[in-house]
């Protein structure tokens, strides 16, 4: 017991980060950005794109959400007790779910005809909240994220016309709800997978420890260069957009 405790307090000292986790997150943003330059192009008819490109980009999102669940575990492992650990999770939460909603506000003026209502860091903030309950299980936490996500294969099956926020929240919608918006991660079933990554992450890096031997590439340039976007990933994912379509509508008034 004495030398679980001794561990913690130097995890809690000594910051450490596992590279592999920013280098996923890194190439998952770098996916993200390429989809984004797509769509802005199409969007100011510098290209045609056929939509049916952007249902790969989805096969990514997954592992944010993921990876938001693994970095959850590891974090509150860091903390010394559970008022920190709740302090941590819903300053983190609402700082995030901010973020989300003054997005909102900017997709209203900027993109009115496809403004996003609940959108990824809605999600990601209210799905952080909502885990506090769920730390206790830690690697059990799989079955409850198993019990979300099968819920949500659910609800998504569903459809009603004019959904209220808090139908969208849950995962009620219209049939076509992207052509009301461009942005949508209801709570089920993306919570499901941020629950399925808190399990993962103390089944992976209990005590703040890599349980997985893997080889140390992160000397490498091009793992530097992802690892740095995985670093920076939330305030990449808020510049990127206004820079990408200012610097084309920049070169198309030229």
């Amino acid at each position: 017991m004495e030398t679980q405790d001794k561990r913690k307090s130097i995890c809690h000292i000594y910051y450490h980060r596992f590279f592999e986790l920013d280098l996923l997150r890194g190439c998952a943003i770098a996916i993200m950005i390429f989809f984004h330059i797509l769509w802005d192009l199409d969007y100011f008819n510098i290209i045609t794109i056929d939509n049916t490109i952007y249902q790969y980009n989805r096969l990514f999102s997954p592992i944010f959400f993921l990876l938001v669940g693994m970095c959850l575990a590891i974090s509150v492992e860091r903390k010394t007790s559970m008022k920190a650990k709740i302090n941590h999770l819903l300053s983190r939460g609402l700082w995030i779910l901010g973020l989300g909603i003054l997005l909102s506000i900017l997709s209203f003026v900027f993109i009115s005809e496809k403004p996003i209502y609940f959108g990824v860091l809605h999600c990601i903030g209210l799905s952080i909240i909502c885990s506090i309950p769920f730390l206790k299980f830690k690697s059990y936490n799989m079955i409850f994220a198993s019990c979300i996500l099968l819920m949500g294969s659910f609800v998504g099956s569903l459809s009603i016309e004019n959904p209220t926020l808090f139908h969208l929240v849950l995962g009620l919608h219209q049939s076509n709800v992207w052509s009301y918006t461009i942005d949508y991660f209801p709570i089920f079933p993306w919570f499901g997978v941020v629950l399925f990554g808190i399990a993962l992450g103390n089944l992976l890096y209990t005590g703040c420890e890599r349980r997985v031997r893997i080889p140390d590439i992160s000397k490498y340039r091009p793992v530097k260069l992802f690892s740095w976007l995985g670093q920076h990933s939330l305030s990449i994912y808020l510049l990127h957009q206004p820079v990408i379509a200012g610097t084309i509508a920049i070169f198309t008034l030229l």
